[in-house]
C-alpha cells in the first residue's frame, strides 16, 4: 500500500464531494478552502476538506451515510482498502 501523493490529478479524480457521507452543509462550508488547494501548494498542506485519504478526517463530516472510496480511482492506484477515510486520521 502506498502514501496517497497530495497532487492536482488525484484531487481531480477524487470522490469526496460525490459522497453521501458528504452532506450539503459540509460542502458549502469547504468549497472556498477546496478552490484555494487548487491553486495553492497542495503538498505541503496538512489538512483539506477533499481527498482524506492523503489528507486527514474531515472537520465537518460526522457519520457514516454511504461511502464511494471503492469506486475511486484514487483508492484503486494506491491500493487502499479501508472505508471512510473522512471519519479516521491515517486511514491508509
Amino acid at each position: 500500500m502506498l502514501t496517497v501523493e497530495k497532487t492536482k490529478g488525484n484531487l481531480i479524480k477524487c470522490k469526496c464531494l460525490a459522497c453521501p457521507s458528504y452532506e450539503f452543509a459540509c460542502k458549502v462550508e469547504s468549497m472556498p478552502s477546496n478552490v484555494l488547494l487548487l491553486i495553492g501548494d497542495m503538498d505541503k498542506k496538512v489538512h483539506a476538506e477533499k481527498l482524506f485519504c492523503a489528507y486527514e478526517k474531515s472537520e465537518c463530516i460526522k457519520e457514516e451515510r454511504g461511502c464511494l472510496c471503492p469506486s475511486c480511482e484514487v483508492q484503486e492506484k494506491y491500493g487502499l482498502d479501508k472505508l471512510y477515510y473522512c471519519l479516521v486520521n491515517d486511514g491508509k
